[in-house]
């Protein structure tokens, strides 16, 4: 039996492929999703009768591993991006450590080095905020990612991932991207420890100051 924790991430996964795929297909809601993927099934389902999917969307309960497989046949890709999340976030989030490595294994290979991919990392974010730039669910992931290797694998602290956590959560770009699939408050309650540590806070002149002894 599923922990409530585990059950909730399964609702989470689930809630954000729908909305997701609804999104792919040109959709706006539930109801037009359930409609097109009826008629993508070639009248061998009635799901916007049944409302089969309103459940999932709205987050009440997870996909079921038939419903999955079913999604699977119009979008091969489903159970993949249900595993894996919008820009590797659930990997990056949820997966071994192993699996995170993978979500900034481009980083390290460029750099050669943890300390340096991080480094480079926090100043890109740095620059970013410096200048107003958007951030991505690309960047949360490997914020996230570089986190827990920091943290978890290391057992190291710091206020770097941290700091980088809490600016992609707050990033109105990121917000709006995960509110557009039904899960801000999920990963938001999900960060909460990492974006809500002290350490986050740092003012980013501070944060420069120790970035210079890294990058040179």
């Amino acid at each position: 039996m599923k922990t409530t924790a585990e059950r909730q991430r399964e609702i989470t996964r689930s809630k954000a492929l729908v909305h997701m795929l609804r999104d792919r297909i040109g959709e706006t809601s539930v109801y037009g999703f359930a409609g097109r993927y009826d008629g993508l099934m070639q009248g061998t389902s009635n799901t916007q009768e049944s409302k089969k999917w309103r459940p999932v969307f709205s987050g009440k309960q997870p996909l079921s591993t038939r419903a999955l497989a079913s999604l699977s046949e119009l979008f091969p890709d489903a159970p993949q991006l249900h595993q894996d999340g919008p820009a590797n976030l659930w990997r990056a989030m949820w997966g071994t450590l192993e699996e995170s490595r993978v979500v900034v294994a481009d980083d390290l290979n460029a750099w050669q080095s943890f300390d340096v991919a991080l480094a480079e990392f926090e100043a890109d974010l740095l620059l970013a905020e410096s200048y107003g730039a958007p951030l991505t669910l690309q960047h949360l992931a490997k914020a996230v990612a570089l986190h827990r290797l920091h943290h978890d694998l290391l057992g190291l602290g710091g206020a770097g991932t941290c700091r980088c956590v809490r600016r992609c959560v707050d990033d109105e770009n990121v917000q709006a991207a995960l509110r557009r699939i039904a899960v801000l408050d999920d990963v938001r309650a999900n960060l909460a420890a990492i974006a809500s540590n002290p350490l986050a806070g740092v003012p980013a002149d501070q944060r420069w100051d120790v970035l210079e002894t890294k990058l040179g």
